[in-house]
């Protein structure tokens, strides 16, 4: 049994399919996810993390993910990773963006707490957060606004938005872009019958109260933010709410951050701290707070 399962392993990696063999952490058997998009080479790289991280398992969310965000450091930035047919929950743990190395981050130090801390947890981890209620069906089931992925983690005791705690203000934030602007989406573009899905999650979003911490009281907000908060950077944009998210990082009595950049084309830390890199960003008008529980 053990050799046919080798043969049968060998026959879906030569045909290139989606979801591959694999060797499960803490797991002897060889097995294979159904409809989960990854390669070995994830795997790989989840069981180094975890093997680093579980001297750490213990520490609090907000100490783990940093220890996390830096064993990351490097990973190359690549975007549009999730933008492929069919919808299914894909996993990427040696590419990312700027989102998906936050969720990343996250599921991994939520994995190494766990019970039984293998790869097919991680994966259920990251389908949690990614996927309204935890359901993959179809590409409106994805919570692409930024404030959608938060208010669930929030409402699955998470993490909790602190912005209003840490000294912000109420921010007049509205949801209607992906609606307005089809167009720039491949999938609401070929699939016009996913629009009045998204427009009910908008709607939904719209039902909030939100606060910000404008760029020009920052300075005087900073010592609110902990190391770890998830740091939601305003778009300025009509209709959109989050440009960019990251890990905040202090550092030498300073302020920064821990990203996937695109100017960078990889993870780092920020090397110019958090009040001058928002100075020199158009079209941000400050940043949310999200503290891990």
């Amino acid at each position: 049994m053990r050799y046919l399962t080798v043969i049968l392993l060998l026959f879906i990696s030569s045909l290139g399919l989606q979801a591959q063999g694999l060797g499960c952490h803490n797991c002897s058997k060889e097995c294979i996810l159904e409809n989960v998009r990854y390669s070995p080479e994830d795997v790989t790289r989840f069981n180094e993390v975890m093997a680093a991280i579980r001297p750490d398992r213990d520490l609090p969310m907000g100490d783990l993910v940093i220890k996390v965000a830096k064993l990351l450091l490097e990973t190359p930035y690549v975007a549009s990773t999730l933008e492929i047919d069919p919808e299914m929950l894909t996993i990427n743990l040696n590419k990312t963006d700027c989102i998906l190395f936050v969720e990343m981050c996250l599921a991994l130090s939520q994995t190494v707490k766990d019970d039984n801390p293998d790869f097919e947890t991680y994966c259920d981890y990251v389908r949690q957060l990614r996927y309204r209620d935890g359901i993959v069906d179809g590409y409106a089931s994805r919570l692409h606004y930024t404030s959608s992925w938060a208010i669930q983690a929030a409402v699955r005791g998470i993490m909790k938005e602190v912005t209003k705690e840490c000294g912000g203000v109420i921010k007049n934030q509205w949801f209607d872009f992906m609606t307005t602007h089809p167009n720039l989406y491949r999938q609401l573009r070929e699939n016009p019958d996913l629009v009045p899905a998204i427009r009910e999650t908008e709607e939904k979003l719209n039902t909030y109260e939100y606060y910000y911490i404008p760029k020009a009281d920052l300075p005087n907000r900073i010592q609110n933010i902990k190391s770890g908060d998830i740091i939601g950077f305003d778009d300025a944009t009509p209709g959109l709410d989050i440009a960019h998210v990251a890990y905040a990082c202090w550092q030498d009595g300073e302020l920064t951050f821990i990203h996937a950049s695109s100017k960078a084309h990889k993870v780092i830390i920020n090397k110019t701290p958090m009040i001058e890199y928002i100075n020199g960003v158009k079209g941000n008008d400050g940043i949310r707070v999200f503290r891990l529980q």
